[in-house]
């Protein structure tokens, strides 16, 4: 079986239409809405899944104007080792269902705290199959988290133009638990720190990107002081998030990645040809790190 089931010619002139009316690529219409089908199973689970990261933003909160091609998932709670084998056992009955293939086998441990699930699918606009990625990270309880609707390109281009689809889709608009932007914002800002210090620009320069998208959004509040610390506090604990280690000093951090253009190249390469919209990576900056930089929100107080 494959994701389509028995809509192929169906499901390929209505991510032509879609993909046409809102300026994107068939693929990316094509794969947000496989990511649609997964994240609908996801949401009918009995654990309590998270949907987090840049594909949150997007589906979510229709807040950034890019590619992302990740499904991010987390728990707003640590889970048992009975519960990290459940969530395993989800996600691959999920892909099976959708026709999906598992390229990585050897690498999914149930007992880890982090897994990347890296399946294939046919497409019907490649001839060779594409790549779908989903993380799970188990590290850290995600807090706070919000109920919101979950929407799919299709599912909004119908919504907008009241069209009701010849094809059963029910995913096309979902409700679940979703990380709230503050907690996506610290996430980010600590996230850029840790790839300078480990070295890591590959991929990574969109959370820039993100950082300008979200700052606005966010309310600079005596809550989000104490938000930033608790996050602290808890990637202290992992040796994976080296920025929270209190002889790092964020703001010291964001200037030096500012001033020696860290990311700039990563940016400019990558992050730019995946977004659908114009920022230069100056305007990133000065828009998001560069504001964040000079605040006192990220001094640790406690």
């Amino acid at each position: 079986m494959n994701w389509y089931k028995d809509y192929r010619s169906q499901w390929k002139e209505i991510i032509e239409t879609v993909a046409a009316e809102e300026h994107r690529t068939t693929q990316m219409v094509e794969k947000d809405t496989i990511q649609s089908m997964i994240l609908s199973g996801i949401s009918r689970s009995e654990l309590p899944f998270v949907f987090k990261g840049g594909t949150s933003l997007s589906k979510a909160y229709s807040l950034i104007d890019r590619f992302s091609e990740d499904i991010d998932l987390s728990m707003n709670r640590k889970p048992t080792e009975g519960e990290k084998k459940q969530a395993k056992s989800i996600i691959m009955d999920l892909a099976e269902n959708l026709g999906l293939s598992l390229m990585n086998d050897e690498d999914i441990q149930s007992r880890h705290s982090y897994n990347k699930y890296v399946f294939k699918y046919e497409s019907l606009f490649s001839d060779e199959p594409l790549e779908l990625i989903v993380e799970t990270s188990f590290y850290q309880d995600v807090y706070p988290v919000e109920v919101h609707d979950v929407y799919s390109f299709v599912g909004k281009f119908c919504e907008k133009n009241v069209i009701i689809l010849p094809i059963p889709f029910d995913e096309a608009k979902i409700s679940m638990q979703v990380q709230s932007l503050a907690r996506t914002f610290i996430d980010k800002v600590f996230a850029i720190c840790d790839y300078r210090i480990q070295n890591m620009m590959d991929r990574d320069s969109r959370h820039i990107y993100d950082i300008a998208k979200l700052l606005p959004k966010v309310e600079i509040t005596p809550e989000l002081d104490s938000l930033i610390d608790r996050v602290r506090d808890d990637r202290m604990k992992s040796k994976n998030n080296p920025s929270a280690q209190l002889k790092y000093n964020i703001n010291e951090m964001l200037k030096e990645i500012i001033e020696s253009r860290f990311y700039e190249s990563d940016y400019n390469n990558i992050t730019k040809k995946l977004l659908y919209e114009e920022m230069s990576y100056n305007d990133a900056i000065s828009r998001g790190i560069g504001i964040v930089a000079y605040m006192d929100i990220f001094e640790y107080k406690r």
